[in-house]
């Protein structure tokens, strides 16, 4: 982790230093990271947390049980598609899948300075969407092959350049990014890097 962290720092230095929006994200993952306890002690001060869980009872649970120890440790924590779940239990934000982008602008967060927005992106077509949400950032992936998605279709480092370029919304990198190839995304259009597993090593 701190070899990933070390080297997404200098994207940081690329962009406004005092942001509210981070440029570290961790995703957490019902097969291989499904809590994140673990690694709260040892994320950067200023990284996020997503929380993923297609159950709503389990999301709850897991995040009111991350949210205390996670902003104590100055890190922020954005819940998956669940609007209002985030603003009932004062999360720092929301994911949004490409699905979920599609529906538009989120209004019912107009209202909470600092709440922050994240997309999923897998295509051009849905950066539009992203953007069409309102969201701040966007995590493009997946980049290179991934435990999560083994079949997946990747992006590649050159189309995830020209995809970033392209788009007005801060470019958050994922999938099978590690301190090998986060050497290949050094670039003044990537704001920042998300992984699962590569924030244990």
């Amino acid at each position: 982790m701190k070899k990933l962290a070390k080297l997404a720092a200098p994207l940081n230095w690329r962009h406004e230093k005092n942001r509210a929006i981070p440029h570290f994200y961790v995703m957490t993952c019902q097969d291989r990271l499904p809590d994140p306890h673990s690694i709260l002690d040892v994320l950067p001060k200023g990284a996020a947390i997503i929380l993923r869980n297609t159950d709503a009872k389990e999301l709850e649970q897991l995040a009111r049980a991350v949210l205390p120890a996670a902003h104590r440790n100055g890190l922020k924590v954005l819940l998956a598609n669940d609007v209002r779940l985030a603003i009932k239990l004062g999360a720092d934000g929301v994911h949004l899948s490409e699905h979920n982008a599609r529906r538009g602008a989120l209004t019912n967060v107009s209202h909470k300075p600092g709440f922050l927005v994240s997309a999923a992106a897998h295509s051009k077509r849905a950066l539009w969407w992203a953007k069409k949400a309102n969201a701040d950032v966007v995590l493009l992936s997946p980049v290179f092959a991934t435990q999560s998605h083994v079949n997946a279709k990747t992006l590649g480092v050159l189309r995830t350049l020209r995809l970033a370029r392209g788009c007005s919304l801060k470019s958050i990198v994922l999938g099978g990014i590690t301190p090998l190839s986060a050497h290949r995304l050094k670039h003044t259009c990537i704001y920042g890097l998300a992984a699962i597993g590569a924030w244990q090593d």
